[in-house]
Order: C-alpha cells, then sequence, then structure tokens
C-alpha cells in the first residue's frame, strides 16, 4: 500500500469523524467510558480478591488449628500405648483427616519429623505413605513440595501452643478440578507425639487448602461485571448518541434555516418552544432574521431610489447633452469663420469634455442596467480572434498616437464561443485602452487561446505596472491608482468595472496581475458554451491562459497575487421595476425630495 492510498484511506476513515459532532462524542463517551469501567473492574475485582481470600484464609487457620488440636488430643490418648499402637493410631488419624476434610478443601496433609530431634537428615528425604516405624506421612508424598523451608523454618521456630503459622502458595494443576494451577493456603504446626519407651517426639504437621473455590467465585464476578460493564457502556454510548442528536438538531435546523436565509429565502424562521438554551438560540436567530430582512428591505429601496435616480438623471440629462453636442458641432462646422484663437481653444476643449461627458453618460448608463438585473445578452457564436482583430482596426488611431507597438498571438484555427458580442467588444476596448494609457510606448502584447470548455484573451503591456495591492481594487468603480495621473482616453473610471459586469454576465472572469516597473496583465476567460435561456455559462477548470505571463520576473512569480474580479451579479435582488414611473418608487423619490 503505498503512502497516498494510506493517507487516502485515513481521510475516509477520519472524515465522518471529523464531520460529526456527534460521532465525536460517541467515540469520546466510548474511549472515557471504557477508561473507566476497565479501571472500575480491576479495583473491585482486587479487593473483592483480597477480601475474599483473607476470609478465606482465616477460615482455613480456624479449622486447621481445630484439626491440630483433635489430632493432638487423639495422639495423646493413645500414648499409653506401645509403639505400633500409637504408630497406628497416628495413621489412622491422619487418614481420617484427610478423608473428613476434603468438603473443607484440604487438599491432603503432611507429617514431617522435627530437625530438633537430632534428625537434620529426615528433612532432605521424600516423605512416604507408611513404613514399618513413624518416620514421616503424607497423603500423597508430591505434597512435600508445595511446603517451603520458609514456612519450615517458622513453624520450627513455635512452640506447640502458638497459633499455626500459614503461607499463601500456587497449587499445581493436578491438585486442582481444572487444567491451571490455583491459589491455595498451607498450614503448619508442632504436634508432639509420645510413645512408650522413646519419649515425646516433636512433628511438623502440615494441612494444604485449595482456594480453587474461592478463585472461581472471583472469576465468576469478574466476569459478571465484565457482562455488565459491556452493557452499560453500549448503553452509555447510546445515551449520549441520542442526547447528543437530540440536542443538536434544533442546531442543524439552525444551520439549515441560515443557510436558506444565505440563499435569499428571508421569510425563513425557528418554531420556539420553552425558554431553555435551545429557545433563546432560536428567538435569537429569528430577531436576526427579522432585522436582516429589515435592512435587505430598506437597502432594496434604497437601491431602487439610486437606480431610479441615476435612471433619471441620465434620462433627463439625454436631451441637453444632445442639444449642446448639437451646437458643438455647428460651432466646429464654423471653425473658418472664428477668428479668436481663445475662441478656438474653447471650443476645443467643449468638444473634448462633450466627448468625455458623452462616455460617462454611456458608462452609467451600462452600469444602471446592470444594477437593474434586466440584463439580457445577445448571444451568438463568434471567432475571439476576429472579434480581437476588430477592436484593434477600430481603435488604430489611438494606438498610432500613443505609438505602442501591438503584437497579437493568436491560434491558425478558430477560437469560436458563444458571446454577447457588444460587451465583449466593450471588454477588449476597455483592456486595450488602459493597456495604451500605461504602456508608456512600449510593446503591448495581445494573446487568443482556447481550449474545449473555455476562450481567453490576455492583454499585457510592459509599462509602468502596478503593486499587488493595486491589483486588488483595479475593477472597484470610480478607483484609481494614481489620481494625479491625467486620462486622455478613458475618463469616467468605471471602464474595468463594467468589464467586469460584462465578463460575469456570460460566467466568465476578468483576472488582473502587475509588477512595478515590469508592466500589468489582464485575462478575460468565457465559456464556449453559455446556460439555457440566458443563464450564465459554467467555467470549468483554469481556462487556456495564465494571467501571469510567461516573461514575468522571478520575483513577481514567487509573490505572485492575482486579483480576481467579483461576481457582480445579482439574482437574490428584486428585478428592476418595469416602469421607473410606477406608483410605488414615485412615492420614495417623493418622500426622498422632500
Amino acid at each position: 500500500m503505498t503512502e497516498e492510498t494510506r493517507r487516502s484511506a485515513l481521510r475516509r476513515l477520519v472524515g465522518p469523524v471529523r464531520q460529526s459532532l456527534t460521532t465525536r462524542l460517541a467515540l469520546l463517551a466510548l474511549v472515557v467510558g471504557t477508561a473507566l469501567i476497565v479501571i472500575l473492574i480491576l479495583v473491585i475485582t482486587a479487593r473483592a480478591r483480597t477480601d475474599i481470600v483473607a476470609a478465606r484464609t482465616q477460615v482455613v487457620v480456624d479449622d486447621a488449628r481445630q484439626r491440630i488440636s483433635v489430632f493432638q488430643a487423639e495422639v495423646d490418648m493413645a500414648a499409653s500405648g506401645g509403639q505400633e499402637e500409637v504408630e497406628q493410631r497416628v495413621r489412622e488419624e491422619l487418614t481420617r483427616e484427610v478423608s473428613s476434610s476434603r468438603s473443607a478443601g484440604v487438599v491432603g496433609v503432611v507429617l514431617m519429623r522435627s530437625p530438633q530431634e537430632g534428625q537434620a537428615a529426615a528433612d532432605s528425604r521424600p516423605p512416604s505413605s507408611g513404613g514399618a516405624g513413624l518416620e514421616e506421612w503424607a497423603s500423597d508424598p508430591r505434597l512435600a513440595d508445595e511446603i517451603s523451608p520458609e514456612l519450615r523454618s517458622q513453624v520450627r521456630a513455635a512452640a506447640p501452643s502458638d497459633p499455626p503459622v500459614k503461607e499463601t502458595v500456587t497449587l499445581d494443576a493436578r491438585w486442582a478440578q481444572g487444567d491451571r494451577d490455583v491459589r491455595g493456603v498451607v498450614v503448619g504446626s508442632t504436634v508432639v507425639i509420645e510413645q512408650a519407651g522413646t519419649g515425646q517426639t516433636h512433628y511438623e504437621m502440615y494441612i494444604v487448602y485449595t482456594l480453587q473455590p474461592e478463585q472461581q467465585l472471583v472469576e465468576l464476578v469478574t466476569r459478571a461485571m465484565s457482562l455488565a460493564a459491556i452493557g452499560f457502556l453500549l448503553l452509555l454510548i447510546l445515551a449520549v448518541w441520542l442526547m447528543t442528536w437530540s440536542v443538536l438538531l434544533p442546531i442543524r435546523r439552525t444551520a439549515l434555516a441560515a443557510r436558506r436565509l444565505a440563499d435569499g429565502f428571508l421569510d425563513e424562521r425557528l418554531p420556539e418552544r420553552g425558554d431553555d438554551e435551545i429557545a433563546a438560540l432560536a428567538r435569537s436567530f429569528n430577531d436576526m432574521a427579522d432585522s436582516l430582512a429589515k435592512q435587505i428591505d430598506n437597502w432594496e429601496r434604497l437601491s431602487k431610489v439610486q437606480r431610479l435616480f441615476i435612471a433619471d438623471v441620465s434620462h433627463e440629462l439625454r436631451t441637453p447633452l444632445t442639444s449642446i453636442t448639437l451646437a458643438a458641432e455647428q460651432l466646429d462646422e464654423a471653425r473658418d469663420e472664428i477668428d479668436d484663437p481663445l475662441a478656438l481653444r474653447s471650443l476645443d476643449i467643449l468638444h473634448r469634455e462633450l466627448t468625455r461627458f458623452r462616455q460617462l453618460f454611456d458608462d452609467l448608463l451600462a452600469i444602471s442596467l446592470v444594477d437593474s438585473g434586466r440584463v439580457q445578452l445577445s448571444l451568438e457564436e463568434q471567432d475571439m480572434t476576429s472579434l480581437v482583430s476588430a477592436v484593434l482596426a477600430d481603435n488604430q488611431m489611438h494606438v498610432s498616437r500613443y505609438a505602442s507597438k501591438v503584437r497579437l498571438y493568436a491560434p491558425d484555427e478558430p477560437v469560436i464561443a458563444q458571446m454577447d458580442t457588444v460587451r465583449v467588444e466593450r471588454i477588449l476596448r476597455n483592456l486595450l485602452i488602459n493597456a495604451l494609457e500605461h504602456a508608456e510606448g512600449t510593446p503591448i502584447d495581445i494573446t487568443v487561446a482556447g481550449d474545449d470548455d473555455a476562450v481567453a484573451v490576455r492583454v499585457r503591456d510592459h509599462g509602468v505596472g502596478m503593486t499587488p495591492d493595486v491589483a486588488v481594487k483595479v475593477f472597484d468603480r470610480f478607483y484609481r491608482a494614481d489620481p494625479a495621473r491625467q486620462r486622455t482616453l478613458g475618463g469616467s473610471g468605471l471602464g474595468l468595472s463594467i468589464s467586469a459586469e460584462d465578463a460575469a454576465l456570460h460566467g466568465g472572469t476578468l483576472t488582473a496581475w502587475g509588477w512595478p516597473d515590469d508592466g500589468a496583465s489582464f485575462l478575460l476567460t468565457l465559456p464556449r458554451v453559455q446556460g439555457r435561456g440566458g443563464e450564465p455559462g459554467v467555467l470549468d477548470g483554469p481556462g487556456p491562459l495564465d494571467v501571469v505571463p510567461e516573461d514575468a520576473p522571478g520575483v513577481a512569480r514567487a509573490a505572485v497575487r492575482v486579483a480576481v474580479a467579483p461576481q457582480v451579479t445579482r439574482p437574490g435582488l428584486p428585478p428592476w421595476p418595469a416602469s421607473r414611473r410606477s406608483d410605488d418608487d414615485s412615492r420614495v423619490l417623493r418622500g426622498r425630495r422632500r
């Protein structure tokens, strides 16, 4: 498995966790609950094992003390007999002890001669199950292996009247009813056997008990607690999930309502139930939606007033502008009859300013039309290379005036796309005029390219350029990077803004790049096919050209910052009123004028 495959698998695994708070809380409850339950089971099991073993050990010690006392009494009663009678009585008592104590958990009994009698060598001999003399005895010879030297030392150090000595051991599986080792307790004490003719002999008596029932009880409790803990953990996870889901459900509804509100459904509201935090959230959202709807309504009204004002001013200025233009043309035709140089100079200024005024007037009309939302594209299939050539031919006078060499780079085959020819021509003219104004006589490169989905035109000059901060603002209305710079071809400061509007109406983009003293570059990218019913087309991918030219300096590429014209279409706004003299808008205007 490659590294990329592992990362992809990890993203698929972690993705649902990152996207769902309910899943994260359920996993957190699983981890925390498991840790707490494991700790609880370990603590309770250890405590139960300690208490059960301690209680059982005490019972075992008491039982061993009683059995050793009974054995000592029975042996004392047989002391008046002969040696064989005493030995026979001892073996009988030991056998009876083993047979009668099975129900008490006794595994076996071991009787060893004490080294205090001068027979230390007997300690190393294995016990036997009988013999001619009373040496050592064990219900099973292998039990001697369970008695440690430490325990024997403690038993030898204790007096016969002292309490028995105990030791916890691990018994081999052969002493348990199973196939694994179990815990056990060995209880030892000193007994005195008196024989006629030989006197008193000290022996060590050991009774071996098993704790298998107690160990099974602890295991049973552990299993029961584990099963109960698993069930409790599942219930905990389910409860946390249900609780989180019920708490987050209103939040999801709020998020959905906020998304619908952002999409323009201003009547979206949340139900208000109760007085808790969720109800407070719903009330806050509804208050925000009411306030937002009110503000948008006020903004729409102001926007209508603004658009109506621009339309009315444009309409009212059309007649005097036409009259002044006609008068200026009449004066220009009579230029030969004017002898006063000052009057001729004034006539030239009047003619130039009228041209700029008409350009500003046309730009304002274009902006107001776009703002109204009533723009309808007149689409036709057009070759972008031919359109660029036509724009260059129409503006050849300006190109010659600025002495900038325009170099056109276009493919041999046509670059066909659906477009509104008038609007695209306006975009190309604005980009060309902008490049001529800032090229300062340097060459201007115009590149046309296309791919399966889009067509693109890049206008690149090698003039004064612009900083990345200026490039971000070039599409703002009336923005000028250098207010002191004189405009000779443009005039309104709306050219690039209108170009951005026209590009957005086609579903395209208009981007800008610049670097001080290394020129600027503007890239127009349009989809080849527009949407149905006049809807804008859709761009898939970056397009056939990059706004940063190939001859850009390395430092400019390292610190590249591209400005993208905002998508200025406003589908959420109400349409422009059919008549700007409608009763509602007339009342708004009258109220504004008062």
